[in-house]
Order: structure tokens, then C-alpha cells, then sequence
């Protein structure tokens, strides 16, 4: 017996030795060093699966700085927690992240072999953050009639729908793309709505949230109108000409509708819209119509306007309750039809909680940076 420890006393060190610590940076005094790094980043692989790159370790190097600044805070401010609502943080943060029950908390850190030691002193230090978030910023949180007001009105701003074509032309070595453009312009400005463009100009039809886009395409977009053709547009390899399509006004209330629909999936819908409207399709009666043209069962959907792309945003923007509408997708076609639109109005509470959060937000980022400054930190690695 006494031979194996004397022999483990004789590893051990060497073993130390081997993993090669280094200090990577001085917090008020406190060490931080590359085995702290690395049992982090074991946490995190134990957690989410290995993880990659250099800008790991450096985040990780900021946020072991950040936990040394907040602990110290904590200990002036004689901030506590106590292990009951640690170990209920930590079974909270499992459940939530990885869909566990409570009593496979145990199982599950087991399993992935996770340092509880480490997952717990993170979780300590974030708890200690939300009370000295609640000591010195909570307090002095306000909240006005006015910023309420004026965050309703931002909410309540009428979107716009832009559906255009853009037609590309890269530049060549033997040929004078300006020119191309120019001669494309005339021809688009002459020609009716079937005019395709030869090879090599490229054409794409997209619609757009225009509150989405920046730069010099949302401007252009902007001022113009159903129909305009504009152009030539310079860009980083070569130029574009835009003809805007459709403009549609898609207000607050209807975007943050929620739409009941019925749909229908099929790959030949050749005919099949103007079958139904003959046939004076409604909600009421589409499974039957459906049932005797033989198609798939019709399914009953529930989703609110903002969720669907901008294509989707603009065809139910311009139909009613009992109306049908055909939406095509590479070789499918969605037959669908509209059955109820439920306003959601805009809630103040929910704004006010909003603005709240907001608030929070920008002043702990500014208390936590204000500490940093306060703190003396150094860099010994690299």
C-alpha cells in the first residue's frame, strides 16, 4: 500500500508538469490560466458537442474575466446565493436546454460526463449578475407614456411588399457591360411583360420586406413605382437593371394576424384553381370539392401572417375570407384557401415589458463595461 502512493506521488507531479500551465491574463490579482480555458471548453464540448476555433478560446478568456469582475462585485455589495437555488439553477438550465425531466438531470451528467463543478460555478456567477442587476440598475428603471407611445407607433408602421426583377450584367473582358445594360434598359422600356433576357444576363424575381433592406437597392425601391424600370445600377462586378413589379401596403394589424387556412398539395395543379372557383369554392365545402376531384386530403392550418415569406405576405394581403389562391414551388403547387383572419392588436403591456427588457439590456451592458474599466487586467500570453 505504501508503495502505490509513494508511486503516485512520484507521477503525479510529472504528470502536472506535462500539461504545461501557462498564465494567460491577471485579474485584480487573480490568475487565469490555460487549464482554466481548457476545462471550459471541455464544458462546453460535454454540452453542445465539440466546438472549434481560436475565437472559442478568446471568448471564453473574456468571460472567465467578466466572472472574476462580477464575483468581486458581488463580495462589495455583499451579494450572496445560497446552494438551494444554485442546484435549482443548474437542473433548470439542464431541463430547458436539453428537454430532460428533472430526474434525468443526474443521468444526463453522467452520461456526457459533465463537470458539474465547473457548469456550477458559471451558473453561481450569472446568478450573482441578475442580483447585482436588481441592487444597482432595477431601481432606476422607468418607463414613460411617451416612450410607450412612440415604441407603438414604430410597431404600427405600415410594411411594403416590393415583388421585382433584377437583371444582371457582370462585367466581361470583351465586352462593354455598361453598354449591355444601357441596350438592355431600351429593350425592357419597349417590350412587354414576357420579354426574357439572353445569355450571359442573368434575371432573378424576388419579394422583399423593403423595412429589411439597406443601402442603395432599398432606396431605388423606395421611389419607385408598380412598373418603373431602372437602371443602369453599378455594383461591385458589374451592373443591374430593376423593374419593380408589385408594391404592396401591408399594415400592422393584418401582419400580426393569425390566418385559419386549408391547403392542398399536388404536383400537376394544371386547371385545378379555376375548377374550384367555378365551382364556388368556400371553406365549408373545399374537403368535399376536394374529396371528388380525387385529390390529397386538405389540411387545416393555423399560422400568423408575420411567419410567412414575403411572397405569401403579399398574395393573402390581397384576398378575402372564402377566397383561393394558387402558390407554385419548384415541380408543387399549394392550393389554399382562407377561412378566418383573427386580429392580434398591439398589446401595451407587452410593449412595456419590451422597453423594460431593453432598458436592462443597455444598462447592465454599460455597468458590466464601466466595471471593466475599474478593473486592473493584464495580459501575460498571447
Amino acid at each position: 500500500m505504501h508503495k502505490i502512493l509513494i508511486l503516485l506521488l512520484i507521477i503525479l507531479p510529472i504528470k502536472l508538469f506535462a500539461v504545461g500551465v501557462e498564465i494567460i491574463a491577471d485579474v485584480n490579482g487573480e490568475p487565469i490560466s490555460n487549464l482554466d480555458i481548457e476545462k471550459r471548453i471541455n464544458l462546453i464540448n460535454s454540452l453542445f458537442g465539440p466546438q472549434n476555433g481560436k475565437e472559442l478560446k478568446f471568448q471564453i478568456l473574456r468571460q472567465l474575466i467578466d466572472e472574476i469582475i462580477i464575483i468581486n462585485e458581488a463580495k462589495r455589495l455583499n451579494i450572496k446565493s445560497n446552494d438551494e437555488e444554485l442546484n435549482n439553477a443548474v437542473t433548470l438550465f439542464l431541463t430547458q436546454s436539453f428537454k430532460i425531466k428533472n430526474d434525468e438531470v443526474d443521468q444526463h451528467i453522467q452520461k456526457h460526463n459533465i463537470d458539474l463543478g465547473i457548469l456550477k460555478k458559471q451558473i453561481k456567477c450569472q446568478l450573482l449578475w441578475n442580483k447585482i442587476i436588481e441592487t444597482r440598475i432595477v431601481p432606476f428603471i422607468s418607463i414613460s407614456d411617451k416612450e410607450v407611445t412612440y415604441a407603438k407607433e414604430q410597431i404600427e408602421k405600415s410594411y411594403y411588399l416590393i415583388t421585382f426583377q433584377e437583371f444582371i450584367i457582370l462585367d466581361q473582358e470583351d465586352k462593354n457591360a455598361y453598354s449591355m445594360a444601357e441596350d438592355l434598359l431600351k429593350k425592357l422600356r419597349n417590350s412587354n411583360n414576357d420579354f426574357i433576357p439572353e445569355s450571359p444576363i442573368k434575371a432573378r424575381k424576388v419579394t422583399v420586406n423593403l423595412s429589411q433592406l439597406k443601402g442603395n437597392l432599398k432606396g431605388i425601391l423606395e421611389r419607385s413605382e408598380t412598373g418603373s424600370i431602372v437602371g443602369p445600377v453599378s455594383f461591385s462586378e458589374g451592373y443591374s437593371i430593376i423593374k419593380v413589379i408589385d408594391k404592396v401596403q401591408l399594415d400592422h394589424t393584418l401582419l400580426e394576424s393569425t390566418l385559419k387556412l386549408k391547403q392542398i398539395v399536388v404536383k400537376d395543379s394544371e386547371g385545378l384553381l379555376d375548377n374550384f372557383k367555378k365551382q364556388k369554392v368556400t371553406c365549408s365545402n373545399f374537403d368535399k370539392l376536394a374529396d371528388n376531384l380525387k385529390l390529397p386530403n386538405a389540411k387545416e392550418l393555423e399560422i400568423k401572417m408575420r411567419n410567412l415569406n414575403p411572397d405569401l405576405q403579399a398574395l393573402f394581403s390581397k384576398i378575402g375570407i372564402n377566397e383561393i389562391v394558387e402558390f407554385r414551388e419548384n415541380s408543387t403547387a399549394r392550393l389554399m384557401m382562407l377561412c378566418d383572419i383573427k386580429s392580434n392588436a398591439a398589446d401595451i403591456e407587452a410593449i412595456k415589458r419590451e422597453i423594460y427588457q431593453q432598458k436592462i439590456m443597455i444598462q447592465s451592458n454599460l455597468l458590466l463595461d464601466d466595471m471593466r474599466k475599474n478593473t486592473a487586467i493584464s495580459y501575460r500570453y498571447s
